[in-house]
């Protein structure tokens, strides 16, 4: 078949030319199938738009600074310090950035993929590298490595076309993988966050925390989505409980917790500002 973006000749999930995807997807309004690449349906006309984004809570709030809901233009404005909170709306993203701390660090190595898959350069001083990763040499996991990377250094430097085009990939071999510990549930809630799909990042939320209640990266992202749908309540029982196991937890080798370590301040210092300025 031909790329709908590209017009190249491809296979499998997504163009290996430009990246794009090729399934048919369903119209958010009726239901019908409709082809990749379409915008609006053909069934009942209306857009192909993304669904179930939710926007920021009414009033200011500790996290203000940093959680969607500006404009575009008030993002990327010169000069912004705050250039990549309205994509991100979490306080990690630019604790990796300012620290240079890689998310994860699995290597990457052949066999497993799903096909057909390329990721070219960043554009944005994202972590593409200097040469495109051809995906279909490597396994789900390291597929989703290096696109959660990818996610997250891009909404940090507010490439904003970059995560628009690869956050759908990212969520997508998310589900393949359909995670179940704590730490991998923590990356997919945060691909959630940046997607601003905050129910969909609680309840991953929810899973991790159902096996280790004092996971201190679930608890300081579940506060974080709950700020930003305006749950003050959650928010606050999050941090909370963030701020009374947060000695205990740190001197505990839990999986994830080595990968993460500059976040643990970075949460307990948004967890003490929230509950300070109730």
């Amino acid at each position: 078949m031909k790329c709908p973006t590209c017009g190249a000749e491809a296979s499998g999930n997504f163009c290996s030319s430009c990246g794009s995807s090729l399934k048919a997807e369903k119209c958010p309004s009726c239901g019908a199938s409709v082809a990749p690449g379409g915008k609006f349906c053909t069934s009942c006309g209306k857009p192909l738009g993304k669904q179930g984004r939710k926007g920021p809570p009414p009033g200011p709030s500790p996290a203000e600074g940093r959680r969607p809901g500006r404009s575009k233009a008030e993002a990327t404005a010169p000069g912004n310090a705050n250039v990549a909170w309205w994509v991100a709306g979490v306080l990690l993203v630019v604790t990796l950035v300012a620290l240079g701390y890689p998310v994860l660090s699995r290597s990457a190595a052949p066999g497993g993929g799903t096909g057909g898959d390329a990721v070219p350069p960043g554009t944005g001083g994202g972590s593409g590298g200097a040469a495109a990763v051809d995906l279909s040499t490597m396994t789900l996991d390291e597929q989703g490595t290096i696109l959660f990377n990818r996610v997250m250094s891009s909404s940090s430097t507010g490439d904003l076309a970059d995560v628009e085009f690869f956050l759908p990939k990212a969520l997508f071999i998310y589900e393949q993988i359909n995670p179940t510990d704590p730490d991998r549930l923590y990356h997919y809630a945060l691909l959630y966050i940046v997607g601003e799909d905050y129910e969909a990042a609680l309840g991953k939320v929810r899973e991790g925390l159902a096996q280790v209640p004092d996971y201190v990266l679930l608890l300081g992202a579940g506060a974080e989505a709950a700020v930003s749908l305006g749950d003050s309540t959650v928010a606050r029982d999050y941090y909370r409980h963030l701020l009374d196991v947060y000695d205990d937890e740190l001197k505990l080798s839990r999986p994830g917790y080595d990968h993460h370590q500059p976040m643990f301040p970075a949460y307990r210092a948004a967890a003490e500002s929230f509950l300070n300025g109730e």
